[in-house]
């Protein structure tokens, strides 16, 4: 993963291979993976793993989102030494991709300690507006309570609506709001065609349109995969998905919330 100035986390070159394997195998058309070419892709970027990118991490890394990579790495390399499912490639990468983000948001950032510096509020200097800039560190705060009062749920859903103001402030603060609404990830009515207006926009929009204009990098759009987490505010999607949020999920969300906030402010 790298950032708009060039700078890289433990793990941005094997995320990046995953990258280009995920965008490699999406062209496949064919059910099966025969292509001796597309085999020897899913081998070398398996080996990779193990020879050298996992190498490369401090001897003391030992999670559970480090298991889940190697599990992910290895089922990809057994995939590789016969004619998989193209379905099933795709499945395991992408699951793979989530995992990979996930141990690199571990690495560069522990889980924070509350009341410690990490979670202090920023500075909202570049929100205008004196009264949001109370808003969003009251909001910034809460979030911080509620993870140290383990209500993973609750910190979650206090990020996303935190988000989200940042984002509408970022794009308040440009003078020519056309390159946002001709955006290609924008999204649209689908019978018009045009941009919907801000206020139909979701936290998938912003992240999307935030990275095509190169607002945030790579890095933290991989991990847009799991931003809608805070919908399961409502019990009957948790029931029928039969997900719950741990506390270690809504400290990754954080992590990530924190970064992005870096990014537009």
């Amino acid at each position: 993963m790298r950032s708009n100035t060039g700078s890289t986390t433990p793990l941005s070159a094997a995320v990046e291979d995953v990258r280009r394997l995920r965008h490699a195998i999406a062209s496949v058309r064919t059910p099966q993976l025969r292509s001796a070419e597309a085999l020897a892709h899913l081998k070398a970027v398996s080996l990779a793993w193990f020879q050298r990118h996992k190498k490369s991490l401090a001897p003391t890394t030992n999670t559970a989102e480090l298991e889940a990579a190697d599990a992910g790495f290895k089922e990809l390399l057994g995939l590789s030494a016969k004619a998989p499912s193209t379905a099933k490639v795709r499945a395991v990468v992408k699951r793979l991709q989530s995992e990979l983000v996930r141990l690199d948001t571990s690495l560069v950032s522990s889980p924070s300690v509350p009341g410690s510096t990490a979670d202090v509020p920023p500075s909202f200097a570049a929100v205008p507006d004196p009264v949001m800039r109370q808003v969003l560190t009251r909001r910034w705060q809460e979030c911080v309570i509620c993870l140290s009062a383990g209500a993973p749920l609750a910190a979650t859903v206090m990020m996303g609506g935190l988000l989200e103001s940042l984002f509408l402030a970022r794009i308040n603060r440009e003078p020519n709001k056309k390159p946002i609404f001709t955006s290609k990830a924008a999204p649209k009515d689908p019978k018009t065609q045009q941009a919907l207006s801000l206020r139909e926009w979701t936290l998938a929009d912003y992240i999307t349109v935030a990275h095509e204009l190169r607002w945030i990098p790579q890095s933290v759009k991989d991990v847009s995969e799991v931003r809608d987490y805070r919908n399961y505010i409502h019990p009957q999607k948790e029931l029928t998905h039969q997900v719950a949020l741990t506390v270690g999920d809504a400290r990754m969300f954080w992590e990530v919330s924190k970064a992005i906030s870096a990014h537009l402010l």
